[in-house]
């Protein structure tokens, strides 16, 4: 594979790339954005980790291996605010899904959850770990 740098300019378009189902939800996300004003990346990635809870929700291991691919890139080759954004919001945000919607989402979302962290990549499972002992998501 080679390497390019990923940044603000490329990132939504090598995630599209991959995910080609994302586009309509990016497409209504777009729309709902004033454009005048610059959307932060951040806003961009948590739109993406809705779509990837919802992806792995789905609990099909193609999918779920797809999204530990896209992740490991991210933040193997993000710049520093594309990587901070994976590491952070993105992985949170999935992490914090488990504790939305109360007994019975948490039991239906765990199996799937737990597939797609055994199958985060080497930095990935990293920062997953490094995650879980700050703020306490097992």
């Amino acid at each position: 594979m080679d390497y390019i740098q990923i940044d603000r300019t490329n990132c939504m378009e090598i995630i599209l790339q991959e995910f080609p189902a994302f586009q309509t939800q990016w497409d209504l996300h777009l729309a709902s954005w004033h454009p005048m004003i610059d959307r932060p990346i951040a806003l961009d990635i948590a739109e993406f980790a809705d779509f990837a809870v919802d992806t792995i929700c789905l609990d099909l291991d193609v999918e779920i291996d797809r999204l530990a691919a896209i992740t490991e890139l991210m933040l193997l080759q993000g710049n520093s605010v594309i990587e901070y954004a994976f590491r952070t919001m993105f992985l949170e945000q999935i992490a914090h899904h488990r504790s939305k919607g109360g007994v019975s989402a948490v039991r239906e979302a765990s199996a799937p959850l737990n597939r797609f962290i055994n199958k985060l990549q080497p930095l990935g499972y990293y920062y997953w770990q490094a995650m879980d002992r700050n703020l306490g998501i097992h």
